[in-house]
């Protein structure tokens, strides 16, 4: 019979895993450019246009399938990251992060 092992990592066990996502991005500017395709900015300098139109599938997110719903994107300071008012919607820096590193 086998154990399983309930130790929470070290910061040296998660240090030897490879870095996938900056461990808290921090968005520090966006806006909207056209169409579903919107300007990123990061703290660690990051910067670029990512497109969101294959991203806006699922029941949570019908209310961004509207062009002009999707335009009214607000960069939120209180959480850092984007929400849209109608709809109640926001994404996470991380996941905006990742979709940014996609296309550099």
């Amino acid at each position: 019979m086998s154990t399983i092992s309930t130790r929470i990592p070290s910061e040296k066990d998660v240090s030897i895993l490879p870095t996938l996502v900056e461990p808290n991005p921090q968005l520090s500017g966006a806006r909207h450019v056209g169409d579903y395709q919107m300007w990123l900015r990061f703290a660690d300098g990051r910067e670029g246009i990512v497109d969101f139109s294959d991203d806006l599938w699922g029941e949570d997110l019908k209310p961004l399938q509207d062009p002009s719903t999707f335009a009214e994107l607000k960069f939120d300071d209180a959480i850092a990251t984007l929400s849209w008012e109608r709809g109640g919607i926001d994404i996470s820096p991380a996941y905006l992060y990742s979709k940014l590193e996609s296309v550099q």
